[in-house]
């Protein structure tokens, strides 16, 4: 009993690791690249198109009833799913990276602004549009969207 409750362990742990390894270019980035750098045949190709566009904008959030005062830096985003398959939207998926390079998330953040993007599930062609905001007072440069298994899906350089 023993032996096959640990061969169970370690092969879960050896798919666990295999599936989340970074070095297997799983970022959309990664991917473009890779796409990008490999030979042609001469014949022009279309260009794959992208499941999540993310549109990104600085703004200024008004602050909620639950607010406890302190400096917001947030981002108006449009998610905008390209894709045939429905996508997940939630606050908690976003990330935002100032200038400095310092990442911030919007857990900290949640009930202190109004028009905070909502948590729904997008059909195809369909469009969400919030706020997405961090604590403290930074400039924002780039607001990242993971997946529910927070693994990077798309990201945006905010205007």
């Amino acid at each position: 009993m023993r032996i096959a409750t640990m061969a169970a362990i370690a092969c879960a742990a050896g798919l666990a690791l295999t599936a989340c390894d970074p070095a297997a270019g799983t970022t959309p980035e990664t991917q473009t690249s890779a796409k990008a750098g490999a030979k042609t045949s001469g014949k022009p190709k279309a260009a794959k198109a992208v499941p999540i566009k993310l549109v990104a904008k600085r703004a200024v959030a008004r602050k909620s009833v639950l607010s406890q005062g302190g400096a917001l830096s947030c981002v108006k985003v449009t998610v905008t799913n390209q894709a045939k398959k429905p996508l997940e939207v939630n606050p908690l998926y976003f990330s935002i990276t100032d200038t400095k390079g310092v990442k911030h998330t919007p857990d900290d953040a949640m009930g202190e602004y109004d028009g905070e993007i909502d948590t729904t599930t997008l059909a195809a062609r369909e469009k969400a549009v919030g706020m997405v905001c961090g604590k403290g007072h930074f400039v924002p440069k780039v607001l990242a969207m993971t997946n529910p298994l927070f693994s990077e899906a798309a990201r945006a350089e905010v205007a």
